[in-house]
């Protein structure tokens, strides 16, 4: 019921709304029409829909008064449109105001409306019939609009009792989902604790198979489905402990096996080592002469490769003072090329020098007008002396230069001739050592040859000597992992062959 009342306790507060509206309406009007008793009256009416609304009741005598009160508010604008032409209209307001009453869906609340729609109509039509209709009193006509008033409030009741019916149907509803909820939750709850037991009986049970103990079974049986993960963790019990008894027992032919196979292998290794070093002497020599030959051999390359070294240092220093011999030849050709330019600057000296003369002959004979002139031309021409003093000065230094270049050009050329003797030396002592290194490697091969032969030989007796030391240690390895085999299965408590699992007790 709490959905219903409060849907009720809103319907309350908005009818407490509407009634202060009308009272205003009537408060105006009465006012404006110079009637205050009906603003007095209209004031009376909105008192308890605004105490219902403020002190939050909307119990069934609250509601059946507001249920009486609204048609009060129709008969006060009916009173009040008397002689105005439109009291005919106001009736409307009972229908809309009864209509309005169904949000408090309660057929009771109607009913107090419809009764005092009716009261007011038959008694006012024979105290006060203009308050009720403009032409007097009509019994007829109140006949005809109680008919309408009770086909609405019909309406409005099954309306209000199927509203009522609903929000109950939907609260039961509400409470049986809760209901249902709760019976998920409680299922839950159970299942959860099935599935901790299971959880625990199984944890327990893996804790002994961890700790070697492959006898023991779950004996009491799981709820519901879970039944069948003990019966599959029951059945892999019983193979594990099958498993370990054949493994202990294999281990234990294993180990017999491998301890016949060490001895045999002992005994073929101890002769395999006897043949081994005879032929280990044999080789060891061999492999002696071999070093002498290849450190001969290698002395030769060695040799040889210093021969060649040295034939291509002569070459690229033969190279090099060719190099040097074109350059002091391109130095001694750009001196002369230098020593011609000198020349033509001297030549253009003295041609100054000549022209500077003119001039000051030409300055003399201006006389006053010519001093600056013949001063300027004395300048040219002690210019034009001492370029040709410096170019003499550098002619002979260049013939100089030219004079040393010369025979430095010719000691080169002494010294390329030298060194093409010296590489001619280099490579004929080059060739010779070819000849040595390869009769050496001739000779070097015929041994290696011997060597192989001798060293294949020693790797197979080494081989046989490896696989039967292999052998015996593979039988050692086998005879440990056998016993440690042994050891780890019987830290197992299991059945023997045939024999039937213990059970696991309550306390597991």
């Amino acid at each position: 019921m709490e959905e219903l009342n409060r849907l009720r306790l809103q319907g309350v507060q908005l009818l407490a709304g509407l009634s202060a509206l009308c009272s205003a309406i009537v408060a105006g009007w009465a006012l404006y029409s110079g009637a205050p008793a009906f603003a007095l009256a209209g004031a009376a009416l909105v008192a308890l829909p605004l105490f219902c609304a403020a002190t939050g009741r909307a119990d069934a005598a609250a509601r059946i008064a507001l249920g009486a009160t609204f048609p009060l508010y129709a008969a006060l604008f009916l009173a009040l449109a008397k002689g105005s032409g439109w009291i005919i209209d106001w009736h409307m307001t009972f229908f809309a105001f009864l209509a309005t009453l169904a949000i408090m869906a309660d057929w009771r609340v109607i009913a107090a409306a419809t009764v005092t729609t009716a009261v007011h109509h038959l008694a006012l039509n024979f105290i006060a019939p203009l308050y009720v209709f403009p032409d007097g009193a009509d019994l007829l006509r109140v006949l005809f609009h109680a008919v309408i008033v009770l086909v609405e409030a019909g309406v409005l009741v099954m309306l209000c009792l199927r509203l009522e019916a609903l929000v109950t149907g939907l609260m039961a509803a509400r409470r049986e989902q809760s209901e249902q909820e709760q019976r998920t939750a409680r299922e839950r709850e159970r299942i959860a604790h099935e599935q901790n037991e299971v959880l625990a009986a199984m944890s327990a049970r893996l804790k002994a198979l961890a700790a070697g103990d492959l006898k023991a079974r779950l004996q009491d049986p799981f709820p519901g489905d879970y039944d069948s993960a003990r019966v599959m963790l029951n059945d892999s019990c019983a193979a594990l402990d099958k498993l370990v008894g054949a493994v202990a027992h294999n281990a234990d032919l294993v180990a017999s096996g491998s301890r016949e196979m060490r001895e045999a292998s002992n005994d073929l290794a101890s002769k395999t080592e006897e043949q081994s070093a005879s032929i280990e002497n044999v080789a060891r020599t061999t492999a002696d002469l071999l070093r002498e030959f290849k450190e001969n051999s290698e002395a030769w390359s060695t040799t040889r490769t210093t021969a060649l070294e040295a034939k291509a240092d002569a070459d690229r220093g033969s190279e090099a003072i060719k190099g040097a011999a074109e350059a002091m030849e391109r130095i001694e050709a750009s001196s002369a090329q230098i020593g011609e330019m000198i020349a033509f600057i001297d030549s253009i000296a003295f041609q100054t020098n000549l022209l500077a003369l003119n001039a000051g002959v030409e300055a003399a004979r201006a006389g006053e007008a010519g001093k600056g002139f013949a001063v300027v031309a004395g300048e040219v021409r002690e210019l034009a002396q001492r370029s040709g003093e410096s170019a003499t000065a550098i002619k002979e230094l260049i013939r100089t230069s030219k004079t040393e270049v010369t025979t430095g050009v010719e000691r080169v050329q002494e010294l390329v001739t030298l060194l093409g003797g010296v590489v001619t030396r280099f490579t004929e002592i080059a060739e010779r050592i070819d000849e040595i290194a390869g009769k050496s490697d001739r000779s070097l091969a015929g041994i290696e040859h011997i060597n192989e032969a001798m060293e294949l030989l020693e790797r197979a007796m080494q081989q046989n000597a490896a696989m039967a030391e292999q052998t015996s240690a593979a039988s050692a390895q086998l005879m440990q992992s056998a016993g440690e085999l042994k050891s780890h299965v019987a830290s197992f408590d299991h059945g023997a062959a045939g024999e039937g699992p213990s059970d696991l007790r309550a306390a597991a």
